[in-house]
């Protein structure tokens, strides 16, 4: 929901009591999160001091499910660093770890993540058919924040395409179910989208940009997601 300052006080409680009392788990658990927290209050510094003690805390207790999260967090704050290199390999670690633990929600956040970076780098194609395996499984589960996402990317990558009017409508889309579940982006996703959402409402001009969002806005999410399917499943083809 981004309240970071909130997050944060609660974390640090967290693992002040996890620490005084010794309960390792815990503690990993919550220096991750934390980590993340201070990535949205814009302190890289202490973001990436926490994140990298829950790795190692992480691989200590042999937790695979926080080694990843681990992981993946410290690829957000590289993506928001502007580090695709460094960010790049540990979206695809990440994707393994995913697979292995046949955690379909985190497969997803990986390809994600890993579809955003191949955008940012000028790859739409592979940015594209790492949405497209994502989509599928929102399309299995149906889970709105992952669903949300696909929405957000698929924003982004019509712009990669330069097809302004679908860029506004899935944004739309996208800031239709934002406003339902209340979930923001994260940092590294806002530095993502948000450049490439100015740069369509540039070419489309202000009006029609707000058009294209609204009819977005206006549907549901099943229906988004067809759109969404539709749309790739075209781009594939072309």
């Amino acid at each position: 929901m981004g309240i970071y300052a909130e997050s944060r006080r609660h974390l640090e409680e967290s693992i002040a009591i996890g620490r005084e009392i010794g309960e390792k788990l815990v503690t990993t658990s919550a220096l991750q999160p934390l980590g993340m927290a201070c990535l949205g209050q814009g302190d890289l510094e202490a973001a990436r001091r926490h994140l990298e003690e829950a790795l190692v805390r992480a691989r200590e207790l042999e937790d695979p499910r926080n080694i990843a999260a681990a992981i993946n967090a410290i690829a957000q704050l590289h993506r928001v660093d502007g580090n695709l290199d460094a960010a790049e390999p540990l979206y695809g670690h990440v994707l393994d770890l995913a697979r292995e633990l046949e955690d379909r929600e985190s497969v997803t956040i990986g390809l994600l993540n890993l579809s955003m970076t191949a955008i940012e780098r000028g790859r739409w194609e592979t940015g594209r058919d790492y949405l497209r395996e994502a989509l599928s499984i929102v399309e299995a589960t149906m889970s709105k924040p992952a669903g949300q996402s696909v929405l957000e990317v698929c924003a982004g990558l019509a712009v990669a395409r330069r097809q302004w009017p679908a860029a506004a409508r899935f944004y739309g889309m996208a800031e239709g179910e934002a406003a339902k579940t209340g979930i923001r982006r994260d940092p590294a996703d806002e530095a993502f989208l948000s450049p490439r959402m100015a740069e369509a409402r540039r070419a489309l001009g202000e009006e029609a940009f707000l058009a294209g969002e609204q009819e977005g806005r206006a549907l549901s999410f099943g229906p988004a997601l067809k759109a969404a399917r539709a749309w790739l499943d075209e781009s594939a083809t072309c």
